[in-house]
């Protein structure tokens, strides 16, 4: 079946007859592979072949496939938990290690489970189903549908960082009503995080990335895949009870990030020192009730939370004691003067609150509905910035442009991101932003503190504003490597502002393109304040012809070195792989 397509193992795109590297993703054919994992090219169930690993955490591995009976991209992904098992040398079969059959066989029984339970989910709109289910290897398989879309990393990414609260609410309650149905099934996700929420091509949530729980949890048999600013506290400590309240963390924290810009504080590090601020104050245009929701999403202790999605859609949509006039999609350096708050008696959409006590589908469907028949606000920006300045001659406020008055508002900038609101072109011609880093363990990385200009003080256009930006902690914690592509690793390394410095070495252990080791051992720390830099030595032992690379001798190291030290790091982010269309 597999002669009738030339199918690369990278996108599973179809390719030219004789094409030996991929036009569409620039995989080439003999790529080398992690041997502990599927080889490209394996056909599993006499159905589907598998491509390239995408990736793997403690509980199971992903790969890129083809279904050849429906004629479709897939992702197949296989029970291997790493610290239980092994993959024998040069075949599929996966050999339990000695004295681990036992807990290998309960975790994958309860992974069985779950992705039965997801295949009977398949018509929920809002999850990425669980297609097919079958045994083979000494393993199980699980089929998901190939995603066309990308990740709400990537989305918030390419709408300037953040979303407004009018555009926020259109998206999220589909995907809140499809987890409570999920919950009510006994399903707790864990990972709710932007990496496992993915925007399709029709603008909708879909939520993937569902796992076992001793793969979200810490100190458990697995190695635990935990999503920092997102993972409850709950699941840093495996005595502690999770359920429903572990996703309304993760879920309050993916609001929080969309609305404000900023990933909340770690939930470890909040516990004795929660600094963490409201989502209203980083935000203005935040609205105070659904920034007092989110606040109540994140509360440290599970049994304070808010318990259920239904609690949560509740309190986020509940009705203020009045009504709040609408921001604009996107915040202008002016401000008009302050307007009355009006009283407001009972509105349409308090109806879709008060049916929650019927039912939750009911109500958060009725809510979707009178949310939609709400008036949208002006999502326009005037051509001419104006401001509103008292009269001289009367109490009343009339509008005026800067170019006859000369005059702007200053807004406050502090918990804002500092590299979107510089190159943002709301502000350019305005405001010069001059930043000066400080290194901070309490603020995250980027994030700007301070600011020379009071918030409300009149200034004139091209007015020179001084901040302080946070350099994030001055020493931190080098991040694992292991298994990843050296593209994957640098991100990670930028994320937590690391300076690296590229070193291409021959390793013949090491799939081409991955860090073969670094020059300091992972979890180690890093001293930023003091300029340290981390040699990171990428494999290019492989037979597929390598990038051109400049042959110098390089520094004293356990591997061949084939080229010289190349400076990288930066702001740049790599777009991950992770579940998506490429």
């Amino acid at each position: 079946m597999t002669e009738s397509l030339n199918l690369c193992m990278g996108c599973m795109a179809e390719k030219l007859p004789g094409e030996r590297v991929c036009m569409e993703c620039g995989y080439a054919d003999g790529t080398p592979y992690l041997p502990s994992y599927l080889a490209p090219s394996t056909v599993l169930n006499d159905r589907y072949i598998v491509g390239r690993l995408v990736k793997y955490n403690g509980e199971s591995a992903l790969y890129i496939a083809f279904d050849f009976v429906e004629k479709r991209k897939v992702y197949i992904r296989e029970y291997m938990p790493d610290t239980l098992c092994e993959r024998v040398k040069g075949s599929g079969v996966i050999s339990v290690k000695q004295n681990n059959l036992a807990q290998y066989k309960a975790l994958m029984s309860e992974f069985t489970e779950l992705n039965k339970m997801l295949v009977k989910m398949r018509t929920l709109n809002h999850i990425n189903p669980a297609l097919d289910l079958f045994a083979q290897n000494n393993t199980t398989y699980v089929v998901l549908k190939f995603i066309e879309g990308m990740t709400m990393k990537q989305y918030l990414q390419e709408n300037a960082g953040e979303l407004s609260w009018s555009e926020a609410k259109k998206l999220f309650p589909p995907l809140i009503t499809t987890l409570s149905l999920v919950h009510g099934a006994g399903i707790i996700h864990r990972g709710i995080s932007p990496d496992n929420i993915w925007v399709d091509e029709n603008g909708e949530l879909k939520l993937a990335g569902f796992a076992i729980s001793a793969a979200r949890t810490a100190n458990s048999e697995l190695a635990p895949e935990l999503y920092a600013g997102y993972s409850a506290p709950e699941q840093y400590s495996s005595s502690n009870w999770q359920g429903t309240w572990t996703d309304v963390y993760g879920v309050s924290a993916v609001i929080y990030r969309t609305l404000t810009g900023c990933m909340p504080n770690d939930a470890v590090s909040r516990i004795g020192n929660d600094t963490l601020c409201e989502p209203a104050k980083v935000n203005p245009n935040v609205p105070t009730n659904v920034s007092k929701a989110i606040m109540n999403g994140l509360k440290l202790s599970g049994e304070t939370r808010i318990q259920t999605m239904t609690e949560l859609v509740a309190e986020l949509f509940e009705q203020p004691d009045y009504i709040e006039e609408e921001e604009p999609e996107r915040e202008a350096p002016v401000r008009s003067a302050p307007k009355k708050k009006k009283k407001g008696g009972t509105s349409p959409f308090m109806v879709g609150c008060l049916t929650l006590a019927i039912g939750l589908a009911i109500a958060i469907l009725a809510l979707v509905f009178l949310n939609g028949r709400e008036e949208e606000p002006d999502e326009t920006l005037p051509a001419d910035i104006t401001t509103s300045v008292p009269s001289e001659s009367t109490s009343e406020t009339t509008e005026t442009t800067p170019a006859a008055e000369g005059e702007y508002v200053m807004i406050d900038f502090t918990g804002r991101i500092f590299d979107l609101v510089s190159t943002s072109s709301t502000y350019s011609g305005i405001i010069t932003f001059v930043p000066e880093y400080v290194f901070s363990d309490e603020i995250a990385l980027g994030v700007i503190m301070e600011q020379d200009i009071a918030p409300d003080t009149f200034f004139s256009a091209g007015q020179v504003v001084n901040v302080k930006v946070s350099n994030g902690p001055a020493k931190v914690l080098l991040p694992d490597y292991f298994g990843m592509k050296e593209e994957d690793y640098f991100r990670k390394l930028d994320e937590v502002g690391i300076t690296y410095i590229r070193q291409v070495v021959l390793d013949d252990e090491v799939a081409y393109g991955y860090v073969s080791h670094t020059s300091k051992d992972d979890g180690t720390f890093v001293d930023r304040e003091a300029g340290e830099a981390v040699i990171v030595y990428v494999s290019g032992s492989t037979t597929v012809t390598a990038p051109p690379v400049n042959t110098q001798t390089a520094p004293q190291n356990t591997s061949s070195p084939v080229s010289e030290p190349v400076f990288t790091g930066g702001d740049d982010e790599v777009i991950d792989e992770d579940f998506g269309a490429r």
